[in-house]
């Protein structure tokens, strides 16, 4: 009797550590697929950046010298986050072309036979992925870069405003409203519309009933609870792409306080 408190702890310890080390996988594994960098300290997000992206030596020690400040350290961080993001879509809208081509008939749904229509929504997922990839290159060339030097606010002794200074912060703030609205305009609408039609024309390349039982069965059942996950994926993206959008939105706002009127 006096064992069996400290079995049932080595047991509840034992599975806490199971499920732990199975949660530290199933992270590594999506960090993996969705290229995600992982971010710290400065020089610690520098170097998981350095095995995602090729860094040369003078790249590098840019890097860290600029994330020794406090502005550099946020000017990073905001890329890396720019970065996660449009790697994410990415590996998302890829996730969602390949749910389309095998298991998404949405013509066979409705009695018809239509394969462009399954090709069409590939390619457009596939072309959506392919537009986050692009946007994955521009941001990890904008941090390599570093921010733009502003010009001085004044000229003159301080006697006049420099016009060049207005045009140097709207066009920092450019970046800013092109993400807003590649996510308000062309991603969450497009994640909605992937769960839309994936509920609605789940169906396996083959057909289920035309298969031995139990592999129909068995096929049948596994496609639908992939697509339903994908759909409720999709869904869960599609909020969440709204609210990189107003955030996106509300740090071009940020940056047109800074102007000189």
């Amino acid at each position: 009797m006096g064992d069996e408190p400290e079995t049932l702890l080595d047991s509840v310890t034992s599975r806490f550590a199971m499920g732990k080390n199975v949660l530290a996988r199933t992270t590594k594994l999506l960090g993996q697929a969705t290229f995600r960098i992982k971010r710290g300290k400065p020089a610690e997000t520098i170097e998981e950046l350095g095995k995602r992206w090729p860094l040369s030596a003078s790249q590098r020690a840019f890097l860290l010298e600029f994330g020794a400040a406090k502005s550099g350290a946020a000017f990073i961080d905001e890329k890396v986050q720019a970065i996660n993001r449009a790697a994410f879509h990415r590996s998302a809208f890829a996730l969602n072309g390949f749910t389309h081509l095998f298991f998404v008939d949405l013509a066979a749904q409705l009695s018809f036979s239509l394969p462009q229509l399954k090709l069409a929504l590939v390619a457009a997922n596939l072309l959506l992925a392919g537009l986050a990839y692009f946007e994955m290159r521009r941001q990890f060339r904008s941090l390599v870069a570093g921010p733009n030097a502003l010009p001085p606010k004044r000229r003159f002794g301080g006697l006049f405003s420099n016009p060049r200074y207005n045009k140097a912060v709207k066009k920092n703030s450019r970046h800013y409203a092109r993400s807003a609205w590649t996510a308000q305009t062309l991603y969450r609408p497009a994640y909605f519309a992937n769960a839309i039609l994936i509920f609605l024309g789940s169906q396996f390349i083959l057909a289920p009933g035309g298969l031995i039982f139990p592999f129909g069965f068995i096929i049948g059942k596994i496609s639908g609870l992939l697509t339903t996950l994908v759909a409720a994926f999709d869904v869960w993206r599609g909020v969440r792409t709204g609210d990189d959008a107003r955030v996106a939105r509300e740090r071009e706002v940020s940056v047109y306080r800074d102007l000189d009127i």
